[in-house]
């Protein structure tokens, strides 16, 4: 389920086992409509209609309409925030979400949105206060934790990133994203042999995690075991053919050990999925004529 519908449903089922309709009756707060409930109903679902359609532009002003007459309804600010992020309106995305925060019996449903808005905005540190708030509110959710690790990694703050994922993979030993988030900071700091361990126990645990085998593949490239890092990268693109990360580190892999026709195709690729990929055409120009076939 998407993001956005999964916070939608959680909503919902907060409010019926609370046997709301509305968050605020229509006598208390205004309708735009001056047509009480039912007409607060009857644009409700319009406007879920249009999201559900992707008609988001449409939706925008109807939802704006509901939330200014029900202002305390975190429901509509889940959905204004939702409609702002499809439009790419990141300060208002951002906006709603923080006041979804205030309002909401379920204020978690908030992340990772409002740090990848305030993210998209060109604000790191806004974007590393919000997702520590996260486990804040969820302190036994590995989700939270991870995206808190995240934010410090965006940053290149590693070894920060690393004692966050060390600290949850404690208390939540079964996160596979903890555990290749650990083996990745791991790695950036200079121990690719303790990489590849727990890289190996990530693989292992989960072998179907395209990130495990990502992670593993570069600590093995890292000690100069080439065959078997294309081996797991192999797999890994396999997984997931369109994985960027991946491309660019087989590609590497693959000028490493002078196959250029290899290198040519997953530099390549990335430049189709991606044209502006600088580092990918910046590898794909500097690579040499010839190479074995």
């Amino acid at each position: 389920m998407p993001p956005h519908l999964r916070r939608f449903a959680a909503a919902l089922l907060v409010l019926a086992i609370c046997g709301w309709v509305l968050s605020e009756a229509p006598t208390q707060e205004g309708s735009a409509h001056d047509g009480g409930l039912q007409a607060s109903r009857e644009l409700q679902e319009k406007t879920r209609a249009l999201v559900g359609a992707g008609r988001y532009a449409e939706a925008l002003p109807l939802t704006r309409e509901l939330h200014e007459a029900y202002p305390s309804n975190h429901i509509y600010l889940s959905r204004l925030a939702d409609i702002h992020e499809h439009l790419g309106q990141w300060p208002e995305c951002a906006a709603a979400w923080e006041a979804y925060l205030k309002v909401s019996p379920t204020p978690w449903e908030a992340f990772p949105a409002l740090g990848d808005a305030y993210q998209k905005m060109g604000l790191p540190k806004a974007a590393l206060e919000a997702f520590a708030r996260w486990p804040e509110l969820q302190p036994d959710n590995p989700e939270a934790t991870y995206f808190h690790g995240r934010a410090y990694e965006r940053q290149q703050q590693f070894q920060k990133a690393r004692s966050i994922y060390k600290q949850g993979l404690k208390q939540h030993p079964d996160s596979t994203d903890l555990r290749v988030g650990f083996a990745r900071m791991t790695l950036f700091t200079g121990s690719a042999a303790e990489a590849r361990r727990m890289a190996e126990e990530a693989v292992k645990r989960s072998p179907t995690s395209v990130d495990a085998r990502l992670i593993l593949g570069m600590a093995l490239r890292s000690e100069g075991n080439l065959p078997e890092a294309r081996r797991q990268l192999e797999a890994a693109r396999t997984m997931s053919p369109d994985y960027l990360d991946v491309l660019q580190v087989l590609g590497g892999v693959a000028e490493q050990q002078d196959d250029l026709p290899a290198a040519r195709a997953a530099y390549g690729r990335i430049l189709q999925l991606e044209p502006g990929h600088a580092a990918a055409r910046a590898r794909m120009a500097g690579l040499p004529k010839g190479g074995k076939p």
